[in-house]
C-alpha cells in the first residue's frame, strides 16, 4: 500500500524564483510521487529530458549575396579573422563558428569532406571555402570540403554556435528549415540586409516563407557605418514594410560590422563598451540572447509532457482503488473482464509477434516507395538544372554545387527515415501502448542504434576520358553533438527525431563538373542509385532494432497491466468483505494520497503553461 503525505512528497512551490529553478522543483517533486508508484522509467526520462547539457544553441546567419553576413558573423564573435570577408569574397560553403573549452583548438578549422574530417590552420580557410580560394580552382584537387566548423574559446556570445550561409547563390528558402524548433535545439535566424535600400522582394519573401516555420528572426540592417545619413530611415522603412505584409512584429536592428569588430579589439571599460553600444552590435546580441533563453524552456516543457503523463496514470490508478474500496467491490466484475482481455492478448502476443514481423516489412516497402519518390524528384531537378544553365555555370561554383546536392540527399534520407518512424508509431506502437514515454523510449533505441553507422558506397571501376567513374557516396549516421558541430543545429532539417543522427556526403562531384555533361550526367544517376540502397540498408538496420524492442516492451507492458488489474482485484475482493473501520482508514489514506498526486499534477500543468507561454512569447 502506498501512502504519501504533502511533505514528504516536496514542500510547495514558490513562484518568487527563476522558471528554470521553479521547473526543476515541480520535476522533482512530481518524480518522488512517481518513484512511489514504480515509474522509475517515467521520473528518469522526464530528468533526461529537463537536462539542458544537449540543447544547442544557434544562430544561423542569412542574406542576399554581398551583405555582409560573414563581417555579421565575425563581429557577433567579436572577432575579425574568423569567417572570410573582403569586397570580392564569396563563401561556398556553411560556415560555423562553435564554442570550445580546448584552447589549442583556436586558430584551427576543421573542413568536413564527404569521407572524412581534417583539421587545418585557420589562416588557410579561404583557399578551401571561398569562390576564387587556392584549391577550390586547383583542377587536381579531387576532394573540397561542403562544411567548415571554426571552434573558438573567446565569444561574445558564449555557448552560442554561429552558422555562416554560404555567400554565392542568393536567400535559399531551405535555410528556413534550419531554425525549426525540438527540443534539443534553440536557434535565431538572423536575415542580413543592408543600409543601402529598404528590404528586397525576396528577402520579403524569404522572411514571410521563413516565418511559417520559425519564431525567432530578427532583421539585421547592416553597413550603417557607409550609410550614415539614411540607415535609421531605412530601419524604420523596414519595420514599416514588415509590419504592413505579415502578421507578426520582426525586430530590426541596425548594425555596422567593422566598427563592432573595431571596438572589440580595443581594452575592455567604458570606452570599448560604448562603441559597442554605437555600432549596434550589443543590441543585436541582446535580442538574440533574449530569444535563445526563451527557447532554453524547451527541455523543460518537453520534461513536463513526461511527467503529466506519468502523473495522469498514477491519478486513474489510485482513482480506480479508492473507487473499488467505496464500491464495496461494485467494479470486481468489470475489472476481471479486463484481466480476461488482458490474458486474450498475451495468448495471441506470439500469433501477433509473426503479424509484426510482416507489418514492419510492409513499413519499410512503403518507406523505399516514398524514398525512390523524393530521389526522382531530385534527379528530374538536379538534371533540369544542368541543362538549364550549362557546365559553365556550375564550374564557376562546383563546391556549392555538391554541398547543395549533398543537403538535398540527406534532407530526402532523413525525410524518409521519418516518415518510416511516424508510419511505425501510428500503425504499430500507439494502437497498443497508448504512451508516449513508451514510444520515445522505443524511438530512443532505434535512432541510437543507428548512431555511429557508417556505409560507403565504392567507386566504379569503368574508366570514361581517363578518369574513373566520379561516383562515390558515403553515408553516416552521426551523433547529433558532431552534426551540432559542424552545421551549429542538432536538428538541421527539421524532420523529426532521426534529424541531426544522419549525414550523407557526396564527392568527386568536382571531377564531374570538370570532364564534361555526359560524365555529370552519369555522376547523378549512380549516385541515386547508391542512395536508394543505402536508404534500404539503413531501414533494415532500423527494423532489425525495431521488432525486439517492440515485442519486449508490449510483453512487459502486457504483464505489468496485469499485474496491477490483478492487485485492483484483490483490494475489490478485500473491500467487499472488510468492515466500516477498515473501509474508512483505506479511504482516507487513499483521499490523501488523490490529494497530492491531484496537487502535483496541477503544479505541472500550471507551470507547462507558463513555459509554454514564455516560448510563444519570445
Amino acid at each position: 500500500m502506498v501512502s504519501m503525505s504533502d511533505e514528504s512528497a516536496s514542500r510547495d512551490v514558490s513562484h518568487g524564483e527563476d522558471p528554470a529553478g521553479e521547473a526543476s522543483k515541480v520535476l522533482g517533486a512530481a518524480a518522488s510521487v512517481l518513484r512511489a508508484y514504480k515509474l522509475d522509467d517515467v521520473a528518469d526520462l522526464a530528468a533526461r529530458k529537463a537536462a539542458r547539457d544537449g540543447q544547442v544553441r544557434s544562430v544561423v546567419v542569412v542574406g542576399e549575396v554581398k551583405r555582409g553576413k560573414s563581417f555579421l558573423v565575425n563581429a557577433l564573435v567579436g572577432r575579425r579573422d574568423l569567417s572570410p570577408v573582403g569586397v570580392n569574397v564569396a563563401t561556398t560553403v556553411a560556415i560555423s563558428v562553435c564554442p570550445t573549452d580546448d584552447p589549442p583548438l583556436d586558430g584551427t578549422v576543421d573542413l568536413l569532406f564527404p569521407d572524412r574530417t581534417e583539421q587545418v590552420p585557420l589562416r588557410t580557410l579561404p583557399d578551401w571555402v571561398t569562390v576564387d580560394g587556392r584549391y577550390v580552382r586547383d583542377p587536381n584537387v579531387a576532394s573540397l570540403p561542403t562544411r567548415a566548423s571554426i571552434p573558438v574559446t573567446d565569444t561574445a556570445l558564449p555557448g552560442v554556435t554561429i552558422v555562416d550561409t554560404p555567400g554565392v547563390g542568393g536567400l535559399d528558402p531551405a535555410m528556413a528549415t534550419l531554425a525549426t524548433q525540438t527540443a534539443q535545439q534553440a536557434c535565431v535566424v538572423v536575415i542580413a540586409c543592408d543600409a543601402s535600400s529598404p528590404l528586397t522582394a525576396p528577402e520579403m519573401d524569404f522572411i514571410r516563407d521563413a516565418g511559417a516555420s520559425v519564431d525567432a528572426l530578427i532583421v539585421a540592417v547592416t553597413k550603417t557605418d557607409k550609410n550614415i545619413r539614411r540607415w535609421k530611415a531605412i530601419v524604420e522603412d523596414n519595420r514599416r514594410l514588415l509590419a504592413a505584409h505579415l502578421d507578426r512584429e520582426v525586430t530590426v536592428v541596425g548594425v555596422s560590422s567593422l566598427r563592432a569588430v573595431m571596438a572589440s579589439e580595443m581594452s575592455p571599460g567604458p570606452e570599448r563598451d560604448h562603441a559597442e553600444h554605437a555600432s549596434g552590435i550589443t543590441a543585436l546580441r541582446a535580442e538574440i540572447v533574449q530569444r535563445l533563453d526563451s527557447a532554453a524552456q524547451l527541455p523543460a516543457i518537453d520534461a513536463l509532457r513526461t511527467t503529466r503523463e506519468g502523473l495522469v496514470a498514477v491519478a486513474r490508478r489510485v482513482d480506480a482503488e479508492y473507487q473499488a474500496i467505496e464500491g464495496r467491490g461494485d467494479t470486481l466484475p468489470d475489472l476481471t473482464s479486463q484481466l480476461e482481455e488482458l490474458q486474450s492478448l498475451k495468448e495471441q502476443s506470439r500469433e501477433w509477434e509473426q503479424y509484426l514481423a510482416r507489418d514492419l516489412i510492409e513499413l519499410r516497402q512503403r518507406a523505399i516507395d516514398d524514398s525512390d519518390r523524393r530521389l526522382e524528384e531530385i534527379r528530374d531537378r538536379w538534371t533540369t538544372r544542368i541543362n538549364k544553365n550549362g557546365m559553365e555555370v556550375l564550374r564557376n561554383s562546383p563546391q556549392k554545387f555538391t554541398a547543395d546536392m549533398q543537403s538535398e540527399l540527406q534532407q530526402a534520407l532523413a525525410t524518409t527515415m521519418s516518415g518510416f518512424l511516424g508510419e511505425l508509431y501510428t500503425t504499430i506502437v500507439a494502437p497498443r501502448f497508448h504512451s508516449n514515454v513508451v514510444w520515445e523510449q522505443i524511438c530512443g533505441r532505434i535512432v541510437g542504434s543507428l548512431q555511429g553507422q557508417s556505409i560507403d558506397g565504392p567507386q566504379v571501376g569503368s574508366k570514361r576520358h581517363g578518369l574513373f567513374d566520379p561516383t562515390l557516396l558515403t553515408m553516416g549516421v552521426m551523433g547529433s553533438s558532431t552534426i551540432g558541430g559542424l552545421i551549429g543545429l542538432s536538428a538541421a532539417l527539421g524532420v523529426g527525431a532521426v534529424v541531426g543522427t544522419l549525414w550523407v556526403g557526396v564527392n568527386l562531384g568536382f571531377r564531374a563538373m570538370r570532364t564534361g555533361k555526359t560524365n555529370l550526367l552519369n555522376w547523378l544517376r549512380e549516385t541515386m542509385t547508391l542512395t536508394r540502397t543505402v536508404t534500404a540498408r539503413l531501414l533494415e538496420m532500423a527494423i532489425a532494432q525495431a521488432r525486439p524492442e517492440i515485442i519486449v516492451r508490449y510483453r512487459d507492458h502486457l504483464r505489468t497491466s496485469m499485474d496491477e488489474l490483478q492487485r485492483q482485484i484483490t483490494v475489490a475482493k478485500e473491500a467487499a468483505g472488510a468492515d466500516a473501520a477498515r473501509r474508512e482508514k483505506d479511504l482516507k489514506r487513499l483521499g490523501n494520497n488523490r490529494d497530492v498526486i491531484r496537487k502535483r499534477l496541477d503544479e505541472t500543468e500550471r507551470m507547462l503553461v507558463r513555459l509554454q507561454q514564455m516560448a510563444e512569447n519570445r
